[in-house]
């Protein structure tokens, strides 16, 4: 090495043969022992080699990363530090799957990111590692005392290049890859757009796959993708799309194919007078929205890996951003909110499967903090954690009873967009007194007409979703409760818009 590196520079270098390492045990202070050394003949240098020094680390921005806060502060977080302190509310036993491009394996604040990538000769078409590194360090950064933290830090993470092969932009290829390596209870994340008026620079939704306008939505690959990991029980999170020049899509006025089964998430406003004029769970002007929409997420001034706007001093594997924005960065928020309630239900007992993607989005949606207007155009509440954890421990099958029979309500379809049936099962030869249907405030909708319920029988009766005076009810959440002379059971469900 010395000669070669001689031979190549012209310069004398210093041969390596000549350091030394030596290891001393005794009572001698090191520092004499050093002086020692150094006063004999041949010894250039001898001082002591310290313990190691600690790895460069960024301050810590958890506090900056109001998205993790209460729903109670302002601007409004999904209450993700509330989730950390029960049971699976950090994502534990859920996998999370980012589908696009622009990662960083080597970032230091995401170790699960090395080795999370689950297809082969993956592409970034832009040169950047950027963009899929501020949406995974959104969450799953870890939880380490320094940097950022994950939303549902406690998830593992996989990543699926959407553009790889050949390569050529996939995306159904790339759902068929993600799905066949998760199960019921994941979460897939769909962080593309789609450029429905091509050259415009609006996007929608990536359902909206290969359709161009003015035609409507047809059963592209993507969406039949979606519609197979919904089926399978994974819980697809679609980025809503931004469209700055057009000033938000109404995606009311597109002709859909159907409902796939995503969340489709908007971009809610955090600060008044800030990059965009709307305030908090305001739509921010570049949105797209429509009656779709499931959610909204923090759109802008997100905090998290990646860019190195706010932290770049040891590097690019320690970049953090402040500025993070757009449905790229409101739909990782509710995908992390969405791990965080698979975990939940899980460590508290149930099947991952039985918390549906019709089930978890519905929660979502009737649980949240609600849209603040103005501007209109629905975009959809942000996730409240703590609302849906409340709601989760009740929605079970039997829901709680305070009676000391035994005896059951089972809800059926839940939720539902038309009748709904009522079993009651297991019952003694004991008269219901009063069966009763409450919104959650806690007003009565309406009464129903109690009956004799044989032992061990199961009766069966429907609703029509009509309160006391016909007229039909608002979709949102309700609660049955049955009466009898010992005791009550109450289940709460979720009615739909028809």
């Amino acid at each position: 090495m010395e000669t070669n590196g001689e031979d190549r520079t012209g310069e004398n270098l210093y041969n390596l043969n000549n350091i030394y390492r030596l290891r001393f045990e005794g009572d001698i202070d090191v520092w004499e022992l050093s002086n020692m050394l150094e006063e004999l003949p041949g010894i250039m240098l001898a001082k002591p080699v310290p313990l190691p020094q600690p790895l460069p680390t960024p301050p810590d921005y958890q506090g900056s990363q109001g998205y993790l806060k209460a729903a109670s502060f302002t601007p409004t977080g999904i209450d993700a530090i509330y989730a950390w302190t029960q049971p699976g509310g950090e994502g534990t036993t859920v996998t999370v799957c980012d589908l696009e491009y622009s990662w960083n394996y080597n970032h230091a604040d995401i170790t699960k990111a090395l080795g999370s990538q689950i297809n082969t000769n993956v592409h970034d078409p832009f040169g950047d590692n950027n963009h899929g590194t501020a949406v995974i360090g959104e969450m799953v950064s870890d939880f380490n005392g320094w940097g950022t933290t994950g939303i549902c830090w406690g998830a593992t993470l996989k990543t699926c290049g959407t553009y790889y092969g050949a390569p050529n932009w996939n995306v159904p290829g790339a759902m068929m890859v993600a799905i066949s390596k998760l199960s019921a209870g994941d979460v897939i994340l769909l962080g593309q757009q789609w450029e429905y008026v091509p050259g415009s620079q609006d996007y929608v939704p990536i359902e909206w796959w290969l359709n161009y306008s003015p035609n409507p939505q047809t059963n592209n690959g993507v969406y039949a993708a979606i519609q197979t990991a919904v089926a399978n029980g994974i819980h697809v999170v679609e980025a809503g799309g931004n469209a700055v020049n057009g000033g938000g899509v109404n995606m009311d006025a597109m002709n859909w194919y159907g409902d796939c089964g995503s969340m489709i998430v908007g971009a809610g406003g955090v600060y008044p007078g800030g990059t965009w004029p709307a305030g908090d769970r305001q739509r921010l002007s570049y949105s797209n929205y429509g009656s779709r929409f499931t959610c909204q997420g923090w759109g802008e001034n997100v905090v998290t890996t990646g860019y190195g706007s706010l932290y770049n001093a040891e590097g690019v594997n320690y970049y953090y951003t402040s500025t993070f924005s757009g449905t790229s960065s409101a739909s990782p928020i509710v995908a992390g909110a969405a791990a965080d309630c698979v975990g939940f239900w899980v460590a508290n007992g149930n099947p991952p499967g039985t918390l549906t993607p019709s089930l978890l989005r519905n929660t979502l949606v009737t649980t949240g903090s609600p849209q603040l207007y103005p501007p209109s155009g629905n975009i959809g509440p942000l996730p409240n954690l703590m609302s849906a954890f409340a709601y989760l421990q009740t929605v079970g099958i039997k829901g709680s009873s305070e009676s000391q029979l035994q005896y059951s309500v089972i809800v059926s379809p839940n939720p539902s967009s038309e009748s709904v049936a009522f079993n009651i099962y297991g019952i003694t030869d004991i008269p219901v007194e009063r069966i009763s249907i409450y919104d959650i405030s806690g007003l009565v909708i309406t009464d129903l007409d109690s009956f004799s319920l044989q032992e061990g029988s199961q009766d069966t009766f429907h609703w029509n979703c009509c309160d006391m005076y016909g007229r039909r009810i608002n979709s949102g959440m309700y609660i049955i409760r049955t009466e009898c002379e010992y005791g009550s059971v109450t289940v709460p469900f979720i009615i739909l818009e028809k």
